[in-house]
C-alpha cells in the first residue's frame, strides 16, 4: 500500500451502506410464542437473543442477520453459537440483541421506538470507549427486535432495528470502490484474511501493509504507534460490488472514536465456494468524519417490504399443522389464567390427569366437553347404547348421522367426536353393560358377564378418576364398590326433574388416614339398590329432566374435580362446614380454587344451591367396610348372590336387622318412587 492508501487518486464520494436484512425463521417464532406463554406472560420488558451473519457467500445474494429456534437459548448460554461463538469454520458470527415482546397489536404504534434504539446505540457507543469492541467487534451489530404475538392466530407482527450511529449531515465518504487484484499483493491479502476465518476469528480484524499478516483490532494502538500503516477488513454480507454492507457502519464510528483516525483503508472480505476470493472482495479507502458522542444521531429501523418505515407481518397459521396449532389454542386459555388470574394452576397436572366416564349420554357428553376446558386429554367412555334420534339435541357429542341404520354405539361414538373436537385428545369409547343388583345373570351369560367385570376393574385401575353418570340407581353400584374397593376418587352425577345432585365419595376402605371418610351415592339408603326400571312405565323408566340441568351439573363435576386435584390433600380434602356461626369457605382446607364440598344439590324450580357433606354410613350396601371386605374375598360369588337378590346386601350390612325394628307404616321417607337423583339421560 502506498503513502495516498489504496488509490492514488483521491477524489472521494459519499460511501453508500446495504443495511441489514433480518431474516427470522418460523423455528425463531415458534420460540418466541413459547417464551410468551410460559416465561414472559404479561412482562414486556427486554429479554436477551441472538442472531447470526456471515460475509456474503454468493453473487448476487446478500447475506441476512438469521434468528432461529436456538436464538433465546443461545443468549441464556452467553450469546454463543454452539458453545464456541462461531459457525463453521469460523464463517458465522453472531449479532446480540434485545426483544421486546408486547402485548396488544396497537402498543407497537405507541412504543417508543426513539428510546429503544438509543438505549441499544449508547450501550454500542460505551463498548468502543470501554474498547470491547476491539476484542468483540460483534458489539457493534447489535440489534433491537419489538414484536407482538397473536397467539391465537400464529400471526406476528415485528419490527428490526439495527442502530448505527450518525453525525449530522456530515457523511462518510470513500475513493473509488475496487475489487481486490489478484496480483501478488491481493494474493497475500487473501491468504491471511482466509487463515484468519478458519482460525474462529472475530468478525473484524487488522492486516498489515502488505496483506500477508492479520491481527486483531485490540493490537491497533500498539502496532500503529510502533509506525506500522494498518488495513481494517470485514466480514461483509453485502454482494454488491459499488458499495460495502451495514457492518462497516459503526466500524467507521469505532475508527473515529476509539482510534482517532480519519481516514483507513477498508477491505470488504466475502466467500465464494467457501472460501475468500479477491474478486468478490472490495478495496476502498474511506474517511469519517469526527464523531461526538454527545451530538451524535441514531438510525437503523429496518423497512417493510414496501420499501416503507414500518413493521412487518408474518402469518404462520397456514404453514403449520393444524394439530399442533389446536394443542397451542388449547394450551392457550390455561396458560392465560395463569399470568394474572391463577398462577397456582397447574396445568401440567390436569393434562397427565385419565378420567373413566361411566355413561355416555347427556351427563357424560357435557361432563367430557368440560373436562377438555380444562386441558384433560385422557378420556374413556363406557356405556352399552346407541344413540337414538331423541339424543343429539341434547347429548352436545353426538349428530344426526349418528342416529341412522340403528344409531352408532354410544361410547364410541362420543370418543370418535373428542378426537374430532380436539386431535390431540387420547379418547377412546367401551362397549360395555355394567351388572347390577335385581338383575339375574342367565347362565349363559355368568361367563361374559364376569368378563365385563374384569373390564370394569381393569379400566378403573387404568385411570385417576372415575365419573358414574349412568341413568338408574342400580347401575352405579358396581362402580362405587369398585373405587371404594380400589381408592379411586369417584364423583357421582345425578338429575331429576328440577333437581340435580353432584357428589364426590369418600376416600376407599384403606385410606382413612384416621380421618372421618365421607359417605358415597348410597349411604343414605336404608334399602339396597334393586331393578329401579320393572314395571314401570315409559316415563318411569327414564328420567324426564329439564335442559339445563345436564349442563349445570356436569360442569360442577368436572369444575369439583379441579378443585380436589389442586388441593394439598386431593380426594381427603375435607369440605366447607355447614355450621351457621362459620364462614364456610374460610373453615375448608385451602385449595387456589376455592372449596372442595362434598355434596352440591341444586334446583332450578327455585334456582337454589346447597351444600352438604356427611360421613361414610358403617352400613352402606355400597363403600361399606363389610361389603368391601366380601367383595375382596370371594368376588364372583358375592356379586352372583347380590345381582340375584339385592336383599343380600341388607342382610350383609345389618340394614334388614335395623329394618325389622321400624314400624314402616311410619317410615314414608323410605318410599324409593320418590326418587329423584336417578340420572336418566339415555333416553
Amino acid at each position: 500500500m502506498g503513502a495516498d492508501g489504496f488509490h492514488g487518486n483521491r477524489q472521494l464520494a459519499p460511501l453508500l451502506f446495504e443495511p441489514f436484512a433480518s431474516a427470522p425463521d418460523g423455528g425463531f417464532w415458534a420460540s418466541v410464542a413459547k417464551y410468551k406463554l410460559n416465561e414472559g406472560k404479561l412482562d414486556d420488558a427486554a429479554v436477551d437473543v441472538v442472531a447470526r451473519y456471515g460475509a456474503c457467500a454468493r453473487a448476487g445474494v446478500s447475506g441476512v442477520v438469521a434468528c432461529d429456534s436456538s436464538a433465546l437459548d443461545d443468549a441464556k448460554n452467553g450469546g454463543k453459537l454452539g458453545g464456541d461463538g462461531r459457525g463453521s469454520a469460523g464463517r458465522e458470527w453472531i449479532c446480540r440483541g434485545q426483544l421486546r415482546c408486547l402485548n396488544t397489536r396497537e402498543a407497537l404504534t405507541t412504543f417508543d421506538r426513539e428510546g429503544f434504539v438509543r438505549g441499544i446505540a449508547d450501550s454500542i457507543a460505551a463498548d468502543i470507549e470501554s474498547g470491547a469492541v476491539e476484542s468483540d467487534p460483534g458489539r457493534l451489530n447489535a440489534f433491537g427486535l419489538v414484536a407482538y404475538t397473536c397467539l391465537k392466530t400464529w400471526r406476528f407482527t415485528y419490527w428490526f432495528a439495527f442502530p448505527t450511529l450518525v453525525v449530522g449531515e456530515e457523511k462518510i465518504q470513500s475513493t473509488k470502490i475496487e475489487a481486490l487484484e489478484s496480483d501478488v499483493a491481493g494474493k497475500a491479502t487473501v491468504k491471511s484474511c482466509e487463515e484468519w476465518l478458519a482460525s474462529g476469528g472475530a468478525s473484524a480484524w487488522l492486516l498489515s501493509e502488505d496483506g500477508r499478516e492479520a491481527y486483531p483490532l485490540s493490537e491497533f494502538k500498539a502496532r500503529s504507534s510502533a509506525g506500522c500503516q494498518m488495513t481494517l477488513a470485514f466480514a461483509d454480507a453485502c454482494c454488491s460490488m459499488t458499495h460495502p454492507g451495514a457492518a462497516l457502519r459503526n466500524l467507521a464510528v469505532m475508527v473515529s472514536m476509539r482510534w482517532n483516525l480519519s481516514e483507513i483503508d477498508v477491505v470488504c472480505v466475502r466467500l465464494r465456494k467457501g472460501h475468500v476470493d479477491a474478486e468478490a472482495c472490495l478495496k476502498f479507502t474511506m474517511t469519517v468524519p469526527r464523531f461526538d458522542k454527545s451530538s451524535m444521531k441514531v438510525v437503523g429501523w429496518e423497512r417493510n417490504e414496501r420499501g416503507k418505515t414500518g413493521p412487518r407481518l408474518v402469518d404462520l397459521g397456514q404453514s403449520m399443522d393444524p394439530t399442533q396449532l389446536a394443542s397451542q389454542a388449547v394450551d392457550l386459555n390455561l396458560k392465560l389464567m395463569r399470568w394474572r388470574l391463577l398462577p397456582e394452576l397447574n396445568r401440567e397436572k390436569l393434562a397427565d390427569t385419565k378420567c373413566l366416564l361411566i355413561g355416555a349420554g347427556t351427563l357424560g357428553c357435557a361432563v367430557a366437553r368440560t373436562l377438555m376446558g380444562w386441558g384433560v386429554t385422557a378420556i374413556t367412555f363406557i356405556d352399552s347404547g346407541n344413540v337414538s334420534y331423541s339424543n343429539p339435541v341434547r347429548q352436545s357429542l353426538f349428530e344426526f348421522k349418528d342416529c341412522l341404520e340403528g344409531g352408532a354405539p354410544k361410547a364410541m361414538a362420543a370418543a370418535a367426536k373428542l378426537a374430532e373436537i380436539f386431535p390431540g385428545m387420547k379418547s377412546r369409547g367401551v362397549i360395555m353393560s355394567i351388572p347390577m343388583p335385581g338383575h339375574n345373570i342367565a347362565e349363559h351369560m355368568k361367563s361374559s358377564t364376569f368378563q365385563d367385570v374384569d373390564e370394569l376393574e381393569r379400566l378403573i385401575d387404568e385411570h385417576d378418576v372415575v365419573y358414574i353418570l349412568t341413568d338408574t340407581r342400580e347401575s352405579r353400584w358396581l362402580p362405587t364398590v369398585i373405587c371404594a374397593s380400589k381408592n379411586k376418587l369417584c364423583i357421582n352425577t345425578a338429575l331429576g326433574f328440577n333437581t340435580y345432585l353432584v357428589m364426590r365419595h369418600g376416600c376407599g376402605v384403606d385410606s382413612v388416614d384416621g380421618s372421618v371418610r365421607l359417605g358415597c351415592y348410597f349411604c343414605n339408603d336404608v334399602m339396597a339398590p334393586a331393578n329401579s326400571t320393572k314395571d314401570r312405565t315409559l316415563d318411569q323408566q327414564c328420567t324426564v329432566t329439564r335442559p339445563g340441568l345436564a349442563p349445570i351439573a356436569s360442569a360442577l363435576a368436572a369444575e369439583l374435580m379441579v378443585a380436589l386435584l389442586h388441593s394439598e390433600k386431593g380426594a381427603q380434602t375435607a369440605p366447607p362446614t355447614r355450621e351457621p356461626t362459620k364462614d364456610a369457605e374460610a373453615e375448608a382446607e385451602p385449595s387456589p380454587l376455592g372449596v372442595a364440598p362434598h355434596q352440591i344439590r341444586g334446583s332450578v324450580a327455585g334456582f337454589t344451591q346447597t351444600l352438604f357433606d356427611a360421613p361414610c354410613f358403617p352400613r352402606c350396601t355400597a363403600c361399606s367396610t363389610t361389603v368391601v371386605s366380601r367383595y375382596r374375598a370371594d368376588r364372583d360369588g358375592f356379586l352372583l348372590s347380590v345381582f340375584e337378590d339385592p336383599k343380600t346386601l341388607e342382610d350383609a350390612t345389618g340394614l334388614t336387622e335395623l329394618l325389622g325394628r321400624i314400624d314402616l307404616d311410619d317410615a314414608e321417607w323410605f318410599d324409593d318412587d320418590d326418587d329423584d337423583d336417578a340420572s336418566g339421560d339415555d333416553f
